[in-house]
C-alpha cells in the first residue's frame, strides 16, 4: 500500500483539477511514477474514486450513483426516508434496481459502518394517520406525467354526495396533500375555472387532445390563505387575522408544528401560547379548533368565536346536555 501522505497528495491534487500525467503528479508530490500508479490503484480499489486512466492520464470523472459516498447527517436521513418511499414501488423492476444501486451506496458509506440497505427499514415507520385514504399509484402516476407534459386529460369522478360517477375534460395543474389525503388541483375546460378533485374519487385518468384554439391557463394558487383545501381564496375575498390561544399540554405542542404557512406563535408562557394565522375562510378552521377541547379559547376574530359555540351548542344538545 503506498504511504498515507501520497494518497492524500494525490487526493488534493485532483480537488485543484480533474486530469493529470503521471509525470505531473509525480513531479507534484515527489516520487516515482511507480508509486503514483499504485497510488491510483488504491483510490480506484479501495476507496472507490470514479478515475479513468487513458493517453491523456488520469481524469476524475463524475461518480455514479453507486460510487456515491455519504458523509453528512442528513445524508443519512434521506437514505431512510427514500427507504419508505421505494415501498410504494413494491417488487416492480425499476424498484429493484433502485434498491441495488442505494445498497451499494450501503456498503460504500464509512457512516454507516457496515450497516446494509435491508436495515434501513428499522429506522423508519410512516404509519397511515387517522382518516388517511389508501392512494392509487396508478392515477398518481398518470395525473403526474399529465402535469409534467401539459396535457389535458378525461378523468371519471365522483361527488361525495353522490353514488355515480362522472366525466370531466380538465387540464391538470398540481398535486397537493392535505389532512393526508391527495387532491388535483386542475383547470375545468367546461366551467373554465379551477376546481379541485380528491384523488380518492377518481377512477380513471385517459389523455385527450387539446382542443382547438386551447390557451393553457396559469396556475395560480388560490389556496395560500386557506387552512383546508375545500375553501380557496377569491382575489377579491376577505382576509381574517385569527388568534387562538392554547394552554397546557398542547401549548407545548404548539410550538413543534406549524399548521399554516402564516403561522406564527406569541409565547405567553411554558404552557400557554397564541397562535397567530392569516385566512380567507374560517369554517375549516372552526373543526381545528374544536379538536383541542378546553384547551382552546378563540382571541379573535369576533365570526370564528361565533361560528365555534354554535357548534358546541349543537354538540351539547344532540348529546342532551
Amino acid at each position: 500500500m503506498p504511504k498515507a501522505s501520497h494518497i492524500q497528495s494525490v487526493k488534493s491534487a485532483f480537488r485543484e483539477k480533474g486530469t493529470w500525467t503521471a509525470w505531473e503528479l509525480a513531479e507534484r508530490i515527489e516520487c516515482s511514477d511507480r508509486t503514483v500508479r499504485r497510488c491510483m490503484n488504491h483510490l480506484r480499489d479501495v476507496e472507490k474514486w470514479p478515475i479513468n486512466s487513458g493517453k491523456a492520464g488520469y481524469s476524475l470523472r463524475e461518480p455514479s450513483l453507486a460510487e456515491t459516498r455519504i458523509t453528512a447527517p442528513q445524508e443519512i436521513a434521506a437514505l431512510a426516508m427514500a427507504y419508505e418511499a421505494l415501498r410504494l414501488l413494491g417488487a416492480s423492476k425499476l424498484a429493484v434496481e433502485i434498491r441495488s444501486e442505494l445498497a451499494k451506496v450501503c456498503r460504500r458509506s464509512e457512516a454507516l459502518d457496515g450497516v446494509g440497505w435491508d436495515e434501513m427499514g428499522r429506522v423508519i415507520d410512516q404509519r397511515a394517520a387517522a382518516g388517511e385514504v389508501s392512494m392509487d399509484l396508478a392515477i398518481h402516476g398518470a395525473l403526474t406525467l399529465a402535469i409534467l407534459h401539459e396535457q389535458v386529460v378525461e378523468i371519471r369522478y365522483r361527488r361525495l354526495e353522490e353514488d355515480h360517477d362522472f366525466s370531466r375534460l380538465v387540464f391538470p395543474q398540481r398535486l397537493i396533500c392535505r389532512d393526508q389525503c391527495w387532491y388535483l388541483i386542475a383547470w375545468d375546460l367546461k366551467s373554465e375555472d379551477q376546481r379541485t378533485y380528491a384523488l380518492a374519487r377518481i377512477s380513471q385518468v385517459e389523455v385527450r387532445q387539446k382542443p382547438d384554439g386551447f390557451v393553457t391557463p396559469e396556475f395560480e394558487d388560490r389556496y395560500q390563505h386557506a387552512f383546508g383545501i375545500w375553501t380557496p381564496y377569491e382575489n377579491d375575498g376577505v382576509l381574517h387575522e385569527v388568534c387562538v390561544e392554547l394552554t397546557g399540554y398542547w401549548a407545548r405542542i404548539a410550538r413543534e408544528r406549524c399548521w399554516h404557512p402564516s403561522q406564527h406563535l406569541e409565547a405567553l408562557a411554558p404552557d400557554r401560547v397564541r397562535v397567530h394565522f392569516t385566512l380567507s375562510e374560517l369554517v375549516e378552521l372552526k373543526s381545528w379548533v374544536l379538536g383541542f377541547g378546553g384547551a382552546a379559547k378563540v382571541i379573535a376574530p369576533e365570526e370564528l368565536r361565533e361560528l365555534v359555540g354554535e357548534e358546541v351548542e349543537e354538540m351539547r344538545r344532540n348529546c342532551g346536555f
